[in-house]
């Protein structure tokens, strides 16, 4: 009996470990699998990103594309405006001259007549016809002046045909200048909506790509720290551009007094005195900015975006090409393409405040350059990720976006 008891153990025993060993084998087998599971997953997610670097550069050109396209549009446009100017004064000045050719024509119609009325006394038959001496004379004194006012009309008359055929050959050439310009601007609209049409095709694979709110989250917070990032270098180093240039302001007004024998304390007061006015004063003494266009707010401040994502300014629908105004003065701290946001300009005011415009079809303004409210920086159009076409518009405070409703004016 005690074998037995030691036989069932010793078999209970095997068993135990022959059961462990083939459960530890299976979990062997799903770690594996699941691992395998994770390196596809893992090189499946680095091929889509490739694949979505890629279109964002794609994107990136369709817009600078667009923005070239639009800007070679504007220039056929204001030449066209010049030509037809043009036209219309050689117009106007053709038919000021055939109305002095029709003029000069019929004053010699009616010398022509009163001459031909006074034909029978031809100077001929002045001189047989024995006549009063003086007579003759006056008469003889009236056609001289008859022949010098035909002949001077006759001048004016051929100077006026010469003048209409010079008239006609520039019109002609303004004409075909003008049949060009039409041409080549008709080319240009083309380009434009191909560039356009190239974009949204694009963007379209590009949304597509993004189709979960929580990539969209991702790229959104990327873009903006991104942005940011960019914002308060370019900030520090105009910053800092302003205080050395301030400094040698102050250092040449020390120099100048010294040399002059005056007060170089007095010239550093005065000279900083008159450059603080060129200082950036925030929102100024109103304490409020201007609306950079007039739209529908079809976004406001707060309104949910995507996923945890809300909207931190306002998208403000306009006509593609509208032009965007700078909301108050400042300095361009940005000027560039950036993903999520298209083509983007903001300003730095002064004291904490930045605006931002995005969303844009081409900017007019570049990095470093002092601007006033009311200036055109840009014009509108849906180079961003807003889904309509307008201008997206962001203030912020200290870095901090602030609801711009509440610092516009009416």
């Amino acid at each position: 009996m005690k074998y037995n008891r030691v036989g069932l153990l010793v078999g209970a025993f095997f068993f135990s470990a022959v059961i462990q060993a083939e459960e530890s084998k299976n979990v062997n087998s799903s770690l594996s699998s699941v691992r395998e599971q994770i390196q596809q997953k893992q090189q499946a997610i680095q091929v889509q990103k490739k694949d979505l670097a890629s279109l964002q550069q794609q994107l990136k050109a369709d817009e600078d594309a667009i923005a070239a396209a639009n800007q070679k549009l504007q220039t056929s446009q204001s030449q066209l405006g010049q030509v037809r100017s043009k036209l219309q004064r050689l117009e106007a000045q053709r038919a000021k001259l055939e109305a002095e050719s029709n003029q000069q024509q019929r004053l010699l119609a009616e010398q022509f007549d009163e001459a031909y009325r006074m034909g029978q006394h031809d100077y001929l038959k002045l001189l047989l016809n024995q006549q009063d001496p003086a007579a003759v004379d006056r008469t003889l004194a009236y056609y001289g002046y008859m022949n010098q006012a035909r002949l001077k009309i006759l001048k004016r008359l051929d100077a006026n045909k010469a003048e209409l055929l010079r008239n006609k050959q520039e019109t002609n050439e303004s004409s075909q200048e003008l049949r060009g310009l039409i041409d080549n601007q008709r080319q240009d609209q083309l380009t434009l909506q191909q560039k356009q049409q190239q974009r949204e095709l694009t963007a379209k694979e590009l949304n597509n790509s993004l189709h979960s709110d929580q990539q969209q989250l991702d790229k959104l917070q990327l873009a903006e720290k991104a942005m940011l990032q960019k914002i308060e270098e370019q900030r520090k180093q105009l910053e800092a551009e302003r205080a050395r240039k301030k400094q040698e302001a102050l250092a040449l007004a020390r120099e100048k007094a010294k040399q002059a024998g005056k007060s170089q304390e007095a010239a550093a007061r005065k000279e900083a005195a008159r450059l603080a006015k060129t200082d950036l004063q925030g929102l100024g003494k109103s304490g409020r900015m201007s609306w950079p266009l007039r739209g529908a707010v079809i976004r406001k401040f707060g309104e949910n975006r995507t996923g945890e994502v809300a909207w931190k300014g306002l998208l403000i629908q306009a006509g593609q090409g509208a032009p965007v105004k700078a909301a108050g003065s400042g300095d361009v701290v940005y000027a560039d393409w950036l993903d999520g946001f298209g083509n983007v300009l903001v300003i730095d005011h002064g004291r904490g405040y930045l605006s931002l415009y995005g969303n844009n079809q081409s900017l007019t303004k570049h990095v470093g350059q002092r601007v006033n409210a009311g200036d055109v920086i840009a014009s509108v159009g849906h180079s961003g990720n807003t889904g309509a076409t307008g201008l997206y518009f962001e203030i912020r405070k200290a870095g901090k976006p602030v609801n711009p409703v509440s610092l516009l004016g009416k």
